[in-house]
């Protein structure tokens, strides 16, 4: 699998990977469209469930938003990207289409951090980096996405935390490698990644943090001062 990754272009390596969050994402709506539409069955005759009929019926239609709205890609775009509006937008549609096993916290500062880089390389991005998080967590364990200024000058910092989740040295050294992800897809997914913070001119790396692991993705930030 790893030749014909490396025979892809990165224009059909993106296409690849959003297919797989496309995937990814409709199997997760369809899994809490379930729920929902399972607990309306239980309350449609029940007398004094208004609120709670009225609160499911808005969540399905809140998954349906956030699966169409992430299901179209436009790559090429050299627009600047504010990456905290990045998280603001793709966080509705993670908690509705993500396992409950797990609790998801994102955190964006006030203050704008602008990329020179294609938004939905960058929305694609977050998608894949929670999710190859996600087939690792364990039920309780707490996903948090952060992002905040570098640590230098002109950077920005893109956290995911996987908290609650303790991996050995050596799944801790296979996060963020493609020959050691459980499938092709998943594989390409981790490819298309690497790519999109190379072509950003960032690094990304995994590191062990008190009770689980962290991905560090540092791009280059815009001074618009």
């Amino acid at each position: 699998m790893r030749a014909r990754a490396a025979a892809l272009d990165e224009e059909a390596l993106l296409e690849i990977a959003h297919l797989q969050c496309a995937w990814r994402m409709t199997a997760g709506a369809a899994h809490s469209l379930n729920n929902a539409l399972t607990a309306l069955t239980g309350l449609a005759n029940v007398p004094g469930e208004e609120l709670e009929l009225q609160r499911q019926l808005d969540r399905c239609i809140r998954i349906s938003r956030s699966l169409t709205a992430h299901h179209a890609a436009h790559f090429g775009s050299t627009d600047e990207t504010e990456l905290g509006g990045v998280l603001r937008r793709v966080t509705p549609a993670l908690e509705d289409t993500l396992s409950s096993r797990f609790q998801l916290v994102a955190e964006a500062p006030p203050e704008p951090l602008y990329l020179e880089a294609d938004p939905a390389r960058i929305e694609l991005l977050v998608f894949l980096l929670v999710y190859r998080l996600a087939d690792l967590a364990r039920a309780d364990a707490c996903l948090r996405i952060a992002v905040s200024p570098g640590d230098k000058p002109e950077t920005a910092l893109l956290e995911l935390d996987l908290l609650g989740n303790e991996l050995s040295a050596l799944a801790l050294d296979e996060v963020l490698d493609p020959a050691a992800a459980p499938d092709a897809g998943s594989e390409l997914s981790l490819e298309a990644a690497s790519a999109v913070v190379a072509s950003c001119g960032g690094s990304l790396a995994a590191r062990p943090v008190p009770g689980g692991v962290r991905l560090r993705v540092i791009l280059p930030a815009l001074d618009l001062d």
